[in-house]
This record gives structure tokens, C-alpha cells and sequence, in this order.
């Protein structure tokens, strides 16, 4: 009996476990629309590089154009933050469309944090905290490498190329300021680590070089203090030497600590370094505004849930044809109907009017107002 007891327990657990499981399912993983991977041919025994590249949304469209480009550091981490910003500044016409190009690296778990010290700092360290920098070497590839590849084949534009990177990435945009000034129009560098580049700066200055280039740097207002302390002094000294001629901003992001700021920064930098190339400035002005001297007034109808059903088929028929000679007359830019199928959904109109006065008397000759089938309320100045 013992021994058919074992047996059945050894069944009924080999049951158990040859049971299927209930694996969670495989969803399709989210890509960037319109976005390209491009592995550049190895330089280095140690790494090889690759782009993210976004497109600009005419890209196809329109062969025959050539494109900014804005070549951002850190692409493993910034890239979808900055081929964002550019999107929603050419959206709004602060800038135009642009090649978005993130600097990467190829291969299974590479270590970002060893590799971009490497190979942007201009300067060997030592200390608490020891690293070697190589940024002639991949300052070499930008401009040998990475930048012919996009003029070539997604047609950049030369005369407009534009920079951003952050902390150590923000440190390689001042050295390549610094050794090759005419390499980009603008710079964007959020949190520089400035020391790497004090004697650069000097020497820069000494030889009576300067930059055409337009350039925007900021420092985060609880990043640790002793590193932020040498970005507004940093900022002083270029100022001082006068060695940027195209434009030269210092801000302070409030309330931030080390490069978390980025998507403020590229976005209010971008604005600032690419503001010559903007297709518009000020107010927008591509939306429907009164006749001059009038005010625009909101004026949204509704009918009263008592009214009965053969009286408010009536009304709302009335009321359509008011709606529609309105328009027709362009005494109303526009007019938003309500779809979500409630009884006593209504229209909003926008009217244009030299008082609030005059746009009620507008509303008070709607058939359906004047027979109480519909009530309307006027918002505005």
C-alpha cells in the first residue's frame, strides 16, 4: 500500500509539474517612427560606434531638400529626448525640420559610463576618480566619419549643423568649440564639466580666435555645488575674452540636479542656437482671429433636459440652420458640435464682437433661444 501511495504522489506531482504555464504574452516592442541604425566601420579595438538617426517627416517627400543636423552625445540615453524636442520646435515653426543624429556605440552591454569618458574628455584625470580621455580621437570621427556620412547619404547641410550634449557631453561641445569653431553654428552644453577645457579656453583666447557659432550653457540650480560653481565663472571668462561672436547665453534650470534637465535644456537652447533658421517668430498667427477691433467670444448652446423629445428634434433643426447661416455670413469662425450623443448636447461657436453685449444679441436671434428650446452662455471679456 505504501509503495501505490508513492507512486500516485509521484504521478500527481509530475502532473504538477509538466502543467503548461501561463507565460505572460509577447507583445511587440515600441520603436521610434522614422528613425534609422547606422553601425559606422570600427575605429576602435575596444568599441565601434553606431547612429540613431531621426528624420525630418519631409524626408521622403522631398528628395531634393537638405536638412539641418543636430548631432546630440549620449544618443543611448538622450537620443529619444532630443529627436522629440526637434520634432515638437519644428511642429510649432521655432525651428526647421531637422536630422536628429545620436552618437552611440554597438554591441552587447556595452558600458556606456567607461566608454563615454573615454571618448569625451579632453583631459586625463586623477584622484578619487581616474579616467582617460581620447576626445581628439572622437572629435576625428565626428568630423572625418559621422558628419560625411550624413551629408552624403541623408543629405545635412553643411552650413547648418548644431551640437548638444550633456555634463561630460557638454564639456565635448566647449572642446570642439574651442579646436575646430567653425565645425557647428550652435552649441547647446547643459552642466559642462569646465575645468576639462580652463586651459583650452586660454589658449584659445591668447591666439585672438573666435567663434561665429551661437551657443546657450547652462548649469542646474542643485547640482553639486562644487562642480556648478565653475560653469558660471566658465561662462564669465568666454564673455570677458570675447570669443563668441554669434550669440552667448548662460542659464541656471530651477529646482534640477545634474543633467535631469535635458529636455528643458535642448528645448529651450535649440530655440535659442537655431533662432536665425526660425520660420516664424512671435505669436502664431496661423488661426482664425476676429475682424479688427473686434474680440473673440466663446458662445456654447444647450437644451434642457425637459424639454420632450418631438419638441427637441425641432429645436435642434431650428437651431442648425442658425448655426450654419452663421458661418455662412462669417459672423462665426467655427463651430464645435458635441458627439458624445447626450440629450441636451448643444454647439460652441466662436464670435467675433465689439462687446460681450453684442455677442448675446447675437445668440438671442436663434430660433431655438427665442422659444426657450435652448439656453447659451457667453464667456469671454
Amino acid at each position: 500500500m505504501k509503495t501505490l501511495t508513492l507512486i500516485f504522489l509521484s504521478l500527481v506531482g509530475y502532473r504538477i509539474l509538466a502543467a503548461p504555464v501561463d507565460l505572460p504574452p509577447n507583445y511587440p516592442r515600441y520603436s521610434l517612427p522614422n528613425t534609422e541604425c547606422r553601425v559606422l566601420p570600427r575605429t576602435e579595438k575596444d568599441r565601434q560606434y553606431e547612429l540613431y538617426i531621426g528624420l525630418p517627416a519631409s524626408f521622403s517627400a522631398h528628395p531634393e531638400r537638405k536638412y539641418p543636423v543636430i548631432c546630440v552625445t549620449d544618443g543611448y540615453w538622450a537620443f529619444p529626448t532630443a529627436n522629440a524636442v526637434a520634432g515638437n520646435l519644428a511642429q510649432g515653426k521655432h525651428i526647421p525640420e531637422s536630422l536628429v543624429v545620436g552618437l552611440s556605440y554597438k554591441g552587447e552591454n556595452p558600458d556606456y559610463a567607461v566608454l563615454r569618458l573615454t571618448d569625451l574628455l579632453p583631459v586625463t584625470s586623477s584622484g578619487d576618480y581616474v579616467a582617460t580621455g581620447h576626445a581628439e580621437r572622437f572629435l576625428e570621427l565626428l568630423e572625418t566619419q559621422v558628419l560625411p556620412l550624413l551629408e552624403k547619404e541623408y543629405r545635412a547641410d553643411p552650413k547648418h549643423r548644431y551640437f548638444m550634449g550633456s555634463s561630460a557631453g557638454g564639456l565635448f561641445g566647449l572642446y570642439t568649440m574651442l579646436s575646430k569653431p567653425e565645425l557647428f553654428q550652435g552649441f547647446v552644453v547643459d552642466s559642462p564639466w569646465t575645468p576639462g577645457v580652463w586651459n583650452l579656453e586660454r589658449a584659445f583666447a591668447a591666439d585672438g580666435r573666435t567663434t561665429n557659432a551661437r551657443v546657450y550653457m547652462t548649469s542646474a540650480e542643485n547640482e553639486w555645488p562644487e562642480y556648478r560653481k565653475w560653469i558660471p565663472l566658465f561662462y564669465e571668462r568666454m564673455k570677458k575674452h570675447g570669443l563668441v561672436r554669434g550669440g552667448l547665453v548662460y542659464r541656471e534650470t530651477q529646482g534640477t540636479r545634474h543633467s535631469v534637465a535635458i529636455a528643458e535644456v535642448y528645448l529651450r537652447g535649440l530655440m535659442y542656437v537655431m533662432e536665425p533658421l526660425a520660420q516664424e517668430r512671435g505669436v502664431a498667427g496661423d488661426m482664425p482671429v476676429p475682424e479688427a477691433g473686434k474680440h473673440s467670444y466663446l458662445v456654447s448652446f444647450w437644451t434642457p433636459e425637459t424639454i420632450p423629445p418631438d419638441l427637441l428634434a425641432r429645436a435642434k433643426r431650428d437651431h442648425e440652420a442658425y448655426v450654419e447661416k452663421l458661418i455662412t455670413e462669417q459672423r462665426a469662425q467655427v463651430c464645435l458640435k458635441d458627439s458624445n450623443g447626450a440629450a441636451n448636447g448643444g454647439d460652441t461657436l466662436f464670435v467675433g464682437a465689439f462687446t460681450k453685449a453684442e455677442a448675446e444679441a447675437i445668440a438671442l436671434t436663434d430660433p431655438a433661444v427665442k422659444t426657450k428650446m435652448m439656453e447659451f452662455e457667453v464667456s469671454g471679456d
